[in-house]
């Protein structure tokens, strides 16, 4: 009996060790169908305003890309809010096709990244001058909710991807929004072979992590002045002579901001 049971439990596994992959899929299926009908509900298209063209596009175009949008929301830090987010975009999508019913959304993951980027910025100042007035409030108007930590979080990651170097920041961009994709499929929205997307991306994260620490642990005015000579591209007499100033004095700031690092025991670029 005991014999028995055992080759059948060694039959069970070899079959679904055969079926793995297979099985996988399927549960990446059905996490995918569940979030869309999700989404769905919360987009909550119009249904009476317009015929059901449009929403017929709008919603085969969410059932197809569901997965990555959610992903490029939760790459900006929106993980609370990313159906939020994706419900925004599909609300000003809509108003547009009202206006202009020749139009389609996009369907290139760059497009898309774009779309929700915009959407984000928006939902951030939103959220800032929300979190101002309640600052301005007298004291016993103020609402007891702390303002959205993601704020300072999507400043941090708009500010060290608007100081990479353009192919740098594509390869970094595409990642966040690559959801589960491979990279092989990453690279070949971008053009590149896999190799050269994996070592670019490399380099990338390795230079996004150096500004980090500029950002975290630097005054704005050091923190922009170690970017723009670490990646801007530029020589230090073409830095100095945008900025006013003899290439020695460029050298003593360098020097300053050089030595706070330093003692902020971070490594210290050379």
């Amino acid at each position: 009996m005991l014999l028995r049971e055992a080759r059948t439990s060694d039959a069970m596994s070899d079959t679904y060790g055969q079926k793995g992959p297979l099985i996988r899929k399927m549960c990446a299926f059905r996490k995918t169908k569940r979030l869309v009908r999700v989404l769905l509900l919360r987009v909550a298209l119009p249904r009476v305003t317009m015929t059901d063209g449009p929403r017929n596009l709008l919603s085969a175009h969410l059932r197809r890309h569901a997965r990555a949008l959610h992903a490029i929301a939760c790459g900006f830090g929106r993980h609370r809010d990313a159906d939020d987010v994706i419900q925004i975009l599909y609300q000003r999508w809509w108003l547009r096709l009202q206006r202009e019913p020749e139009w389609t959304p996009p369907e290139s993951p760059s497009a898309l990244f774009v779309c929700v980027k915009r959407v984000i910025i928006d939902e951030v100042d939103r959220e800032r001058r929300r979190t101002a007035r309640d600052r301005a409030a007298p004291m016993n108007q103020r609402t007891t909710t702390p303002p959205d930590v993601t704020v300072e979080a999507f400043d941090r990651i708009r500010w060290i991807l608007d100081r990479l170097p353009e192919p740098m920041a594509d390869v970094l961009s595409a990642s966040l929004g690559a959801g589960r994709r491979r990279d092989a499929e990453v690279a070949a929205t971008l053009g590149l072979a896999p190799a050269a997307y994996t070592t670019r991306l490399y380099r990338a994260r390795r230079a996004a992590e150096e500004l980090a620490s500029f950002y975290d642990r630097l005054p704005s005015d050091q923190a922009q002045l170690m970017a723009e000579m670490t990646y801007g591209g530029k020589t230090r007499a073409q830095i100095a002579d945008e900025r006013r100033l003899l290439v020695d004095e460029l050298e003593a700031l360098w020097r300053d901001a050089r030595d706070a690092l330093r003692h902020a025991g971070t490594a210290v670029p050379s």
